[in-house]
């Protein structure tokens, strides 16, 4: 009869000297695992109507980058000896313009994930820890002036008090009164981040240094950073656009791939008064001939 181990978590192991010890068992492994076949797939090149039309797309009012200088003062919940790493992310949480200003403004935070190594213990030669990391979120606001290459479309509204003459046509009529109610609203503007790029520098305050037992290491519980942040942003507002005819050549295919199957009967009966029109990197601009049944 086998004797059950009574330590079921752990294996016994014995080190080079001899020395009997326990280690816990690790219970990560592979639960699944399959190797995948690559599917079969059909390009198509994009084709749209040619011009002239008037389209109503997001037009760019604005593009500039925002410079924010910040200097944060971060307590740990550990003392720490070094920092290992540090990543960060910008979140915006607004991008406001304000009507018949320049005036944009701004608001976020900076998502600091620190990793920092620790001592747990220490002699005079040497000294142990772990590393443990922290997530922080910086926040900035400010105001900046933007210069639009196109300007934006805002609404109106007013309410205005039309009067009559009276009977003797020499006074205004008491009895009668009219009323004209005018509202148009505009499309939002709005913000869309294209990138961020932050220079910054980390100091382990030294006001908040410990020294640390026997070992000649000091610890801290604060970091001081300095970071210059700038922000890429283009500033959008949907308005009505005329799209000109294309000017060039344009070859002409009789039947593209982009045609679908379920329309592959023939109907000679159709009239053609369009041309779609797409890119090809090979034949360069080419157009098809489109239904206006389509």
């Amino acid at each position: 009869m086998l004797n059950e181990n009574p330590m079921n978590s752990r294996d016994v192991i014995s080190n080079s000297s001899g020395i009997t010890q326990s280690a816990e068992r690790c219970e990560s492994k592979v639960v699944d695992s399959s190797t995948l076949n690559e599917c079969s797939n059909q390009n198509y090149i994009p084709m749209g109507r040619t011009g002239p039309l008037v389209a109503k797309i997001p037009v760019v009012l604005s593009d500039v980058e925002v410079q924010i200088n910040l200097e944060s003062q971060i307590k740990l919940a550990e003392r720490i000896l070094d920092i290992k790493t540090v990543d960060k992310h910008v979140c915006l949480t607004q991008c406001k313009l304000i009507p018949y200003t320049n005036k944009l403004f701004i608001s976020g935070y900076i998502q600091k994930n620190i990793q920092f190594s620790t001592i747990n213990c220490s002699n005079e030669t040497s000294s142990s820890g772990n590393i443990q990391h922290t997530t922080v979120n910086v926040p900035f606001k400010c105001v900046t002036k933007i210069k639009f290459s196109k300007e934006p479309f805002y609404g109106k509204q007013y309410k205005e008090r039309l009067n009559a003459f009276d009977k003797s046509m020499f006074s205004k009529d008491q009895e009668e009164d009219s009323w004209i109610h005018y509202s148009k609203l505009y499309e939002p503007i709005y913000c869309e981040l294209e990138h961020a790029r932050i220079l910054e520098t980390d100091f382990l305050n030294p006001a908040c240094d410990y020294p640390n037992g026997s070992s000649h290491d000091k610890v801290t519980g604060e970091i001081v950073e300095k970071m210059v942040v700038y922000i890429r942003l283009k500033v959008l507002q949907k308005q009505q656009v005329c799209i000109p005819e294309p000017n060039g050549d344009v070859v002409i295919v009789e039947k593209y791939d982009s045609d679908s199957n379920c329309n592959s009967y023939k109907d000679e009966d159709k009239k053609y008064t369009e041309i779609e029109v797409g890119f090809d990197p090979e034949k360069g601009m080419i157009g098809r001939k489109v239904s206006i049944y389509d």
